[in-house]
């Protein structure tokens, strides 16, 4: 296992030094003691720091899920009771091409743990080989850690208890029942925060209506009852050192879970409702309209700073009546290239508007023989070439996605 985990182990052993040359650095004191508590410590906040677009990652990916839940219902319904192969193969397949169109997995929201486990384990040789390594029976450096500095992080305690002992190895040392003490109130600490971090998230951070099938919500609810589970038989074996490690990783979590939820909360969550009524206060104590505009029609015009274009008769008329794009397709590609057209529609009768007052003034030609009128007419034709070719391409894009989904899909 050390030949699998040795690059891992000679990493870890470096930053564990590194962090604790920081420390020596800034007072505190040499040899055996509190600083190499502490160096296990800085080491799990470097970990979880690098790991911060992963958790970036699963955030997304949780939320992609949760608006795909509809569609991979569907999916499932359609296979319903069909258990031959070619059906399973091709629901497979129809999943994986939705998860692919949209950019997410089912295990991106796992991928921090996977990543954590090697680390967990190499940090656990690690600890394990410090007594041999600091007697010379194992020859073998770990990164940074040679014999004189295993020696000293073998004589190193939390409360009273080495880092390298454990529940099972407490009879190897002078006072086993503090060592014993120590790992399981470290081991209940771990519960207790690892509960409350996922209790916060099911209560806070989960839409109301959360699918219970949706693997963000089983997983949620598997880390709140089973991960303790885990900890009560596995932390009998693992050192106190790895103990520390763990604790701290849960109480980054913990830090990292409640930021989420005050600045970035999950849409339809309880945690998402109180965000935007808290914003809703600050705007009108501001002297703001509650919502913000996003496109409602209730919402007063916010003033530009330009002048008023004419409108023309033509377009007064369509004003009075609403055009909902919605109604025409599902589309939101299509949507955006009926938003674009109407708002051309809108510039080119300004333009037309000011072109007719300038007309009526006789407005002075320039130098390339044209009136201010014309260059804006030619510059809008030109800017609508470019977006009909944009919309093109997007067109064909989209075409050949659909052709690749059939074809996927046989």
């Amino acid at each position: 296992m050390d030949t699998i985990l040795f690059p891992l182990m000679w990493v870890i052993g470096w930053i564990i030094v590194g962090v604790h040359k920081v420390l020596t650095l800034i007072g505190m004191a040499h040899g055996p003691g509190l600083a190499w508590v502490l160096a296990i410590v800085g080491m799990t906040i470097i970990v979880r720091a690098l790991m911060i677009p992963l958790f970036n990652k699963q955030i997304r990916s949780q939320r992609v899920m949760q608006r795909l839940t509809p569609e991979i219902q569907k999916i499932q319904k359609k296979y319903k009771g069909k258990k031959d192969q070619i059906s399973q193969q091709r629901q497979q397949e129809e999943l994986m091409a939705l998860y692919k169109s949209h950019g997410s997995s089912p295990f991106a929201s796992c991928l921090p743990m996977f990543i954590q486990m090697p680390i967990f384990f190499a940090l656990y040789r690690v600890l394990w080989n410090i007594g041999p390594l600091s007697e010379g029976t194992y020859t073998r450096p770990l990164g940074g850690i040679d014999q004189a500095r295993a020696a000293e992080l073998a004589g190193s305690t939390v409360f009273g208890a080495p880092l390298t002992s454990s529940i099972g190895s407490a009879g190897q040392y002078d006072d086993p029942t503090r060592v014993i003490i120590v790992a399981v109130v470290l081991i209940a600490l771990m519960i207790i925060t690892l509960f409350i971090t996922q209790k916060q998230v099911m209560t806070k951070n989960m839409p109301v209506n959360e699918d219970p099938n949706n693997p963000a919500a089983k997983m949620t609810k598997y880390m709140l009852y089973g991960m303790p589970l885990i900890y009560v038989f596995t932390g009998y074996a693992f050192q106190v050192g790895v103990l520390v490690y763990w604790l701290a990783s849960n109480i980054w979590n913990m830090g990292q879970q409640t930021w989420l939820i005050n600045t970035n909360p999950s849409p339809g969550s309880p945690a998402y409702k109180a965000r935007q009524e808290k914003l809703r206060a600050k705007r009108i104590a501001k002297g703001l309209p509650p919502e913000e505009d996003e496109g409602g029609e209730d919402l007063p015009e916010r003033s530009t700073g330009q002048r008023a274009q004419p409108m023309s008769a033509k377009r007064q008329k369509k004003k009075g009546k609403k055009y909902d794009p919605l109604a025409h397709g599902p589309s939101d590609l299509s949507h955006e290239f009926r938003q674009g057209a109407s708002a051309e529609d809108s510039n080119q009768d300004a333009v037309t508007s000011r072109a007719t007052d300038r007309d009526d003034d006789k407005e002075p030609v320039g130098k390339d023989g044209l009136t201010d009128a014309q260059r804006a007419q030619k510059r809008y034709e030109r800017r609508l070439a470019e977006r009909q070719r944009s919309r093109e391409k997007a067109q064909k894009r989209a075409k050949r996605q659909q052709q690749n989904k059939k074809q996927r899909n046989f």
